[in-house]
């Protein structure tokens, strides 16, 4: 018999016995539907659920009780006043316990449109996927890029085991624009070894949109947005809430702390105000393996914000932020030696090392020690005649060392030292003709300096550099009873001007301008009560970075020698994506397709040449560009197949190639597919929604690899990771309630590698990991 065949049987054993405790233990269970304000958090206390026959109502807490025959049929209803009535699937209740419901208020169409909060709200006609706060803070002490993965489409390219990058549909880096709060990010975002620099646990939820956003955002949207959004403020409750979660996770011994706590209905002159503190604290040592440690892989993290804001009615308000984001990391020490034929034999044949050390917490050198402060104002002004003007001003200031190991205990000197500022400003004019059309037209400017600190006795990397940005936009949206429309125009420009000094005491840089137009068009329709399709296709284009065009050096993380080509054009991408979703009681089914053309694509690829430093030999990696195509496909299911069992598959493949020669572009995602089962448990005492799940992922060998353009010339070859997850939530008075969870990664402790972990050429990928995490809302 295998393993897997004996820990299907034990599960499946678990699940039985589990089940039989339940229905012993307890023979009167209910379901919980958790029925607040969309808008404030609010418990609704008014709230009345109608399931054909009976009326069950809410306590002052919002929290409705229903027995389980109620759920017997297929849908429910949930009205309160004041609100928009909710159509509730009953299988939706039952698997997800306790059920957040939260009901949006009625909004009534006088003589003028009345707009409606401070977001700004994507049409149906834009390909997007939301991952909300409770499957992000499934992964607490993990990376932005690894809470993402759940998304379709999403994967990341690594440089080790700490740092790693979001991609989507094969884009990542500066072709896939992340917006914190309403900001563009604006950091060290360039090369493979640098993270994004911002904590997830801020999110309310994060917005994951797959179509052609660049009218709205403007540059480096080529891939998609990744679009981040902060709690709303809440200005009518007066009581403290908050959550506060911990976590332990066995692989590097991690342990994270995060949480927030809010408040509201402050009278200040006129208007109302609320408030918001959040913090997050995050400790690991040595990651491992399946089979050894990875010494030097420990990683310290605090981050920390605030928010104010104060509104007078729907007519205007001000919100103001701040956050800091704090990391100091490790970088495998091994990835950077000083032999060739060690470097040479390592990257061929992947020996793990022969002196491993024991665990340590320590953060020793090499390592990258960042800082990132965001500071934002915003304001809103509602016309009389129901349009909407709002202006932001952010700010960023991103610090950067990176260390190496130097001799004559010169390590504690930076070999690398940046300081980033930034400022941007945004203006909108929004305008609701009737409830069918929208117009949006707004602006944006931006400025950025970037510099490097003298002294650290090596020569920088990339020059010194400035850069404007600025543009302008116009949307026009209709919306119908079965179908939408929606067109976008936008015009951009930016200078860029760099300079500074080689090895060879040779300046270098140059004064550069790039102006562009780029367009969008979307359409959706119904097609029937069960499906919907919806179709988008623009226009994008993206810049080259200094680092792209002028890089000469030591990729410190990565352990690579890249050398930049100051010849290369701007990126120019056209995408088209279709998207058909279909839903019934039982069942859903959603495939997004699309196909995308860029010209000029850049891209950095081994040139087969060793460069000799003081600390080491390093492979030396060059850009060029290349007139590409991308094609791919994401597709996902979910089958309520009982009351207590759901079943859910997915999986997505990326084509991409070089149109001209057919040649496979490096470092694309393999095809992979992800399958779970879960099980309901019921309620056990005070304990509810208690549920079991299993997942598997499965991510094929790269088999459209060009071995001339990686280091080594084979791919790593396809593998099956098991994981699991245990929760539950026990409700205390007041509305508060702790949950639980025990989830594993890697459960059968699986050794193999990743394809896009630049760190293959070193060491396997992360081991067995088991995580407990209790979290308490107030």
């Amino acid at each position: 018999m295998s393993m897997y065949q004996k820990f299907a049987k034990i599960l499946l054993l678990c699940f039985v016995l589990m089940h039989a405790f339940v229905a012993v233990a307890q023979q009167s269970a209910h379901r919980v539907i958790e029925v607040t304000d969309a808008e404030t958090g609010i418990p609704v206390a008014d709230a009345v659920l109608f399931d054909g026959k009976t009326y069950h109502s809410a306590n002052q807490l919002g929290i409705i009780q229903l027995p389980h025959n109620v759920l017997s049929v297929s849908e429910v209803k949930v009205t309160a006043m004041g609100y928009r009535q909710a159509t509730l699937k009953s299988f939706e209740i039952i698997s997800h316990q306790p059920y957040r419901l939260a009901l949006h208020p009625q909004v009534n169409m006088l003589k003028e449109a009345v707009v409606m909060g401070q977001k700004v709200m994507h049409s149906q006609n834009v390909v997007a996927r939301e991952v909300s706060s409770a499957d992000l803070q499934k992964h607490l002490g993990s990376t932005l890029a690894a809470s993402l993965e759940q998304v379709k489409g999403i994967s990341m390219v690594q440089t080790g085991v700490t740092i790693a990058k979001p991609v989507l549909h094969g884009m990542y880096g500066n072709r896939l624009l992340i917006v914190n709060n309403g900001v563009r990010q604006q950091g060290q975002q360039w090369g493979a070894d640098h993270a994004p620099e911002l904590d997830a646990n801020v999110a309310g939820k994060i917005r994951v949109i797959k179509g052609a956003e660049a009218i709205r955002y403007g540059t480096e949207a080529l891939g998609g947005v990744i679009e981040m959004d902060s709690r709303e403020l809440p200005y009518t409750r007066k009581q403290l809430r908050g959550n506060i979660a911990s976590l332990y996770g066995s692989n590097g011994r991690r342990v994270a702390l995060t949480g927030y706590a809010d408040g509201g209905g402050l009278s200040l002159g006129d208007g109302v105000a609320a408030w918001r503190v959040q913090g997050t604290y995050i400790n690991g040592g040595d990651r491992s393996t399946a089979n050894y440690l990875l010494n030097n892989t420990g990683m310290r993290e605090t981050n920390a914000s605030l928010a104010l804001g104060w509104k007078k009615g729907k007519d205007y308000g001000i919100d103001l932020s701040y956050s800091i984001f704090s990391t100091r990391i490790g970088v495998l020490y091994w990835a950077q030696m000083g032999d060739t034929e060690l470097l040479s034999e390592r990257i061929a044949i992947g020996l793990k090392p022969e002196a491993i050390q024991p665990f340590s917490r320590k953060v020793d050198y090499p390592n990258q020690k960042v800082q990132h402060h965001t500071a934002r104002i915003k304001g809103y002004y509602g016309l009389p005649n129901g349009s909407k003007l709002s202006l932001q001003y952010a700010f960023q200031s991103d610090v950067r060392d990176e260390f190496h190991q130097r001799r004559n205990n010169n390590s504690h000197i930076p070999s690398l030292s940046l300081r980033l500022s930034s400022s941007q400003v945004d203006a909108a004019w929004q305008h609701f003709y009737n409830e069918r059309w929208k117009t949006e037209v707004g602006t944006f400017v931006g400025f950025v300096n970037n510099r490097n600190v003298q002294g650290t006795g090596v020569v920088p990397i990339i020059p010194n550099y400035t850069q404007f940005n600025g543009g302008a936009f116009a949307l026009q949206k209709y919306t119908g009873d079965h179908w939408g429309v929606e067109a976008g125009i936008r015009a951009d420009h930016q200078r860029l001007s760099a300079d500074g000094y080689n090895a060879e005491q040779i300046r270098y840089g140059g004064k550069r301008n790039y102006t562009n137009l780029t367009y969008t068009v979307g359409a959706h329709y119904h097609l029937s009560d069960r499906w919907d399709v919806l179709t988008n296709i623009g226009l994008a284009w993206r810049a080259p970075h200094v680092h792209e065009l002028y890089s000469r050096g030591l990729e410190h993380a990565s352990g690579l020698y890249s050398v930049g080509d100051s010849t290369l054009l701007a990126e120019q991408s056209t995408k088209w994506v279709v998207s058909a979703n279909y839903h019934s009681d039982k069942f859903t089914f959603t495939a997004d397709a699309y196909l995308q053309w860029i010209k000029n694509y850049i891209y950095d690829e081994p040139t087969g040449k060793i460069e000799p430093l003081i600390s080491g030999k390093y492979p030396v990696f060059a850009y060029r560009r290349a007139d590409a195509i991308f094609r791919g496909i994401d597709a996902e299911m979910k089958w309520q197949v009982h009351p207590k069992l759901t079943y859910e598959l997915g999986g997505s493949a990326i084509w991409a190639n070089e149109q001209h020669t057919g040649n496979y572009l490096p470092y694309i995602p393999s095809a992979r597919l992800t399958q779970s089962i879960g099980y309901q448990l019921g309620d056990v005492g005070h304990l509810h929604g208690v549920y079991a799940k299993l997942m598997h992922k499965f991510v094929d060998k790269q088999r459209r690899f060009n071995p001339d353009s990686d280091l080594i010339p084979y791919s790593p070859p396809a593998y099956h990771l098991l994981g699991a997850e245990l929760g539950a939530t026990w409700l205390l008075p007041n509305g508060r309630k702790i949950n639980f969870l025990l989830s594993a990664d890697n459960l059968l402790n699986k050794e193999y590698r990743e394809y896009t972990n630049r760190f293959r050429y070193y060491a396997h990928d992360l081991g067995r990991d088991v995580r407990l995490m209790v979290s308490w809302s107030f």
